[in-house]
């Protein structure tokens, strides 16, 4: 673990590296820290789909906080025809830019040496990523038609029922989500919500199409040190990025299937978001159906896969044929290296046993018969001797996992427990133990709940490879910070939901806006005690002791810390009482 650890860290002290790593066959390539960011700028530069924002130093808060004002100016209108607690969990508050990053397409061929890049936008903490996450159960009715899957799962059993003598091709839009018109896809939702409806959670048609064109233009990205904004398209990591663009579709593939001329339409058509499988007639009808539909919309272009062989493959699922039927297994694509999470990782006993359960399940669910699912399991087992798995634990794990699938068990009608969820930090053995007396503890006095243990380690392989842009510490909320005076050393702990930058300023007297001196500012420990000590609060003086976006656990870990500092300002005030302390 230490040489592992030590070659990491040799690694990541290349400034010329990183990043990512397309492994096909026997070549690596790796794509350097330089060229990947060349890419990535390239790809924002394009002026239909991003806008840079031209920022002077120090601005950054400003741009924030206009993008709140806005976004609250609209809900302050609307206020009187919502419910209270809607208003509150939409009203934005300490938000942060988006934070896009590339992500390698290695199992798609090199441009100039290099493997394609594929956009992500990290919304979380955004202004509009709960507006996002409200709009998506309205809209999800409208994410479903005739001619979508709910997954590879449902395909399998689906294809094998179909006629083996068609021909197969998939089919694949090219760039869908920034390619997404979203104009004309913000009007088929509004059209489509009020078809039945006349207000939406109290609100006319006119607010709602107001609230989502902000909550889909109001995007503020992060990349290198430098901000945009997002004129087209919706990135992939938005809550609504896969909504959108399934809404899109249903709405015209309908239209485009029944105007396709029945020469060449084809007999069977499932959608995946941007992964379309067909059957056809006949081979020949294939691109004629590719290039009629490359003709219905400027914004969507076709890309297509013939079978060889008989054989093709479509989301995770192989699909071929033998004696007269399409039959099914995994389908693992020539960039697959084997690696799962490694038997003397640390983690819970428990996480290991659910790897190969899942991936058990999974090849039970995707093969059409025993024989293939037998020969999936050989596969598997081979794979996990790989990853240090004994032949031991591999064998128990699978003869569980079959006693449950074959083995038919009466089910007793009960009322369900409430779940109850709690994280803890990964700490060996000591976490088994603890998570035992927990639920002892939780049996004897709480017996309609059931407790949900879920253990994580902060010891990653991200924190050696970084390649997100980091938030700046001014922009960061929802922070736990500990002051010490420059003069006398006293210190004060506190908490903030709002910008780390507008509660510094609070304690300094000024505006986070401008930085001038505010007149009648409300008094804080801090502040009371820069006018004693007669020593000026400075930005350095702040420390970030730790961040927690849930807000009764953010106002918890002030109360731990204030607990073990006993800070001198602060005069023994918890957030919380620590019942245990």
């Amino acid at each position: 673990m230490k040489i592992l650890k030590k070659n990491l860290n040799n690694l990541t002290s290349r400034k010329d590296i990183i990043i990512q790593k397309a492994d096909k066959g026997n070549s690596i390539v790796i794509l350097d820290k330089y060229n990947y960011i060349d890419r990535m700028k390239e790809m924002l530069s394009d002026c239909q789909k991003f806008k840079k924002i031209d920022l002077t130093a120090g601005k950054e808060i400003n741009m924030l906080l206009q993008q709140e004002d806005r976004l609250t100016s609209f809900l302050k209108r609307i206020k009187k025809g919502i419910d209270n607690e809607l208003y509150k969990s939409l009203y934005p508050q300490g938000s942060q830019p988006g934070v896009m990053y590339g992500l390698s397409k290695i199992h798609k061929p090199l441009v100039n040496g290099f493997p394609k890049l594929r956009p992500i936008l990290c919304a979380i903490n955004t202004a509009t990523y709960k507006w996002a996450k409200f709009f998506i159960p309205f809209l999800r009715d409208f994410t479903i038609n005739n001619y979508t899957i709910k997954d590879s799962f449902e395909f399998a059993k689906n294809i094998t029922e179909q006629n083996s003598k068609l021909y197969m091709a998939s089919l694949d839009i090219d760039s869908l989500f920034s390619n997404l018109p979203l104009n004309e896809t913000i009007n088929i939702c509004i059209n489509k919500l009020f078809e039945n409806n006349e207000f939406i959670c109290g609100l006319n048609r006119k607010e709602i199409f107001e609230m989502l064109s902000l909550t889909t233009k109001e995007s503020i990205i992060l990349f290198d040190n430098i901000y945009y904004s997002q004129v087209d398209g919706v990135a992939m990591g938005s809550p609504l990025g896969p909504t959108l663009a399934n809404v899109f579709l249903c709405h015209h593939e309908r239209k485009w299937l029944e105007d396709c001329p029945d020469n060449f339409r084809p007999v069977y058509y499932k959608r995946y978001v941007d992964d379309i499988f067909v059957l056809f007639k006949k081979p020949e009808h294939l691109k004629l159906f590719v290039n009629y539909m490359n003709t219905k919309h400027n914004n969507i272009k076709f890309t297509f896969e013939a079978e060889k062989d008989g054989k093709l493959p479509f989301l995770d699922v192989n699909i071929f044929r033998e004696k007269g039927n399409f039959v099914t297994s995994v389908y693992r694509k020539d960039t697959f290296s084997g690696v799962y999470t490694n038997f003397i990782s640390f983690i819970p006993l428990e996480y290991k046993f659910g790897l190969v359960y899942t991936l058990l399940n999974r090849c039970f669910c995707l093969t059409s018969d025993l024989s293939k699912f037998h020969m999936e399991v050989e596969t598997l087992k081979k794979l996990f001797l790989k990853n240090g798995y004994s032949k031991r634990f591999i064998d128990t794990c699978i003869s569980k996992f079959l006693n449950k699938m074959f083995t038919i068990k009466p089910v007793n009608v009960t009322v369900p427990k409430k779940e109850l969820f709690i994280i803890l930090p990964f700490l060996g053995s000591f976490s088994s133990i603890t998570k035992k007396q927990l639920g002892k503890s939780l049996s004897q006095n709480l017996k309609l709940c059931k407790l949900r243990v879920i253990f994580k380690t902060t010891n990653r392989l991200k924190n050696y490879f970084r390649f997100k842009d980091v938030v700046p510490k001014p922009l960061k909320s929802c922070q736990i910070y500990k002051y010490t005076c420059g003069g006398c050393n006293a210190s004060y702990i506190g908490k903030t939901f709002r910008h780390l930058k507008v509660r510094v300023s609070e304690h300094q007297g000024v505006s986070p806006r401008t930085g001038k001196v505010l007149k009648g500012t409300s008094s804080t420990s801090v502040r009371d005690h820069m006018l004693i000590c007669d020593h000026k609060v400075e930005w350095d003086d702040f420390t970030v002791l730790g961040n927690e976006f849930n807000h009764n656990l953010l106002e918890l870990k002030e109360s731990l810390f204030i607990n073990r500092d006993k800070p001198s300002l602060n005069r023994n005030i918890f957030s919380q009482e620590l019942s245990l302390f």
